[in-house]
């Protein structure tokens, strides 16, 4: 899986590919379920705890993650369709990377508290709440790719992306 990033496009194909909101899936099919396998796979290769499938040029929502890779374990989550059901209040500064902008490290701000709905591999619904750990902020990034959205965008003062030249 081809990995979309700010040094491998200009803005244009860049935003083309990464700026919009993906398509809910209709049910979970034997090849909607290798393709999340491959995305976990690609997600291990590229030493990430979470991707979203517009990262790899897909338009579904789908996104895969597992918090406890970042040290040394694998419980991965693979979800479809995924939405914030409800959120905290309160903020806090979450410290981020995105293999989409690899250049970046931000402290980015996310909801404590998070209610997410999704449909699992089996097909059936599920919900995760997490509050205040890294599993809520990486569930925020996640669907916010899924959405369109960049860490960057989250910030209050703008940072400058540079892409690549020509196109």
């Amino acid at each position: 899986m081809k990995l979309i990033t700010n040094l491998d496009y200009s803005k244009k194909d860049f935003e083309q590919r990464l700026r919009f909101k993906t398509k809910p899936v209709d049910g979970i099919t034997s090849q909607l379920q290798h393709l999340a396998l491959d995305m976990l796979e690609a997600m291990y290769s590229f030493n990430a705890i979470g991707l979203a499938a517009n990262q790899v040029g897909l338009s579904i929502q789908l996104c895969v993650l597992d918090p406890a890779f970042l040290f040394d374990k694998k419980m991965p989550i693979v979800m479809f369709n995924p939405r914030i059901l409800e959120h905290g209040e309160e903020l806090y500064d979450s410290p981020e990377g995105c293999l989409s902008l690899p250049e970046f490290g931000l402290m980015v701000p996310r909801f404590r508290k998070v209610v997410v709905k999704f449909l699992g591999m089996d097909g059936q619904e599920h919900i995760v709440k997490d509050d205040n750990s890294l599993l809520a902020s990486i569930l925020q990034h996640e669907i916010d790719h899924l959405n369109g959205i960049l860490m960057v965008d989250r910030l209050t003062k703008k940072k400058e992306i540079s892409f690549k030249e020509g196109d």
